[in-house]
């Protein structure tokens, strides 16, 4: 499978104005795919209805959401776990610290063995493509513009690779 990516230049240094500002790769998504898609691709490979696989998928939801609030891990088999994660404001000792420090919550996903090995580089994992980012030119056999292999921008820039939460 061939991944699309771009370069966007940003520093090397989030926050620090005097650091070198480097290329890093960003990848270019081609669309999206919605439940019900998915529901009707699992339908067709399977003897359950569109609206079988809907209801499943939407219980699933449902029950991680409440599992994760109920301060549980959740683990989606082989697919991978969610945990719930606190952002927070600090305080000088533990006596001064109170939940309104707590600023916030997100879920952080751990992908299981399965997802990570389809999302490796080369050996029936993934390969790279270079291809022009938004308000560029197409790219012209841009030296490295083939981009195939674990070699080529295959580095996470500043940003740590964040990316949506599965959750919503």
């Amino acid at each position: 499978m061939s991944v699309n990516y771009s370069l966007a230049q940003m520093s090397s240094k989030p926050g620090d104005k005097e650091a070198p500002k480097l290329y890093y790769a960003k990848a270019q998504c081609s669309g999206e795919v919605t439940i019900d898609d998915l529901a009707e691709e699992i339908a067709y490979a399977t003897s359950l209805t569109d609206g079988d696989v809907l209801n499943v998928i939407r219980a699933m939801i449902r029950q991680t959401n409440r599992n994760l609030a109920a301060g549980k891990i959740v683990r989606w088999e082989n697919f991978g776990s969610f945990q719930l994660q606190l952002q927070s404001e600090g305080a000088e000792t533990k006596k001064a610290f109170t939940a309104a420090n707590i600023i916030g919550a997100s879920v952080q996903f751990r992908p299981g063995k399965p997802i990570k090995a389809a999302t490796r580089a080369g050996d029936g994992g993934l390969s790279f493509k270079r291809v022009a980012g938004l308000k560029e030119a197409p790219l012209e056999n841009e030296e490295g513009g083939n981009g195939s292999g674990a070699g080529s921008g295959t580095g996470s820039g500043p940003d740590g690779g964040q990316e949506e939460n599965p959750l919503g």
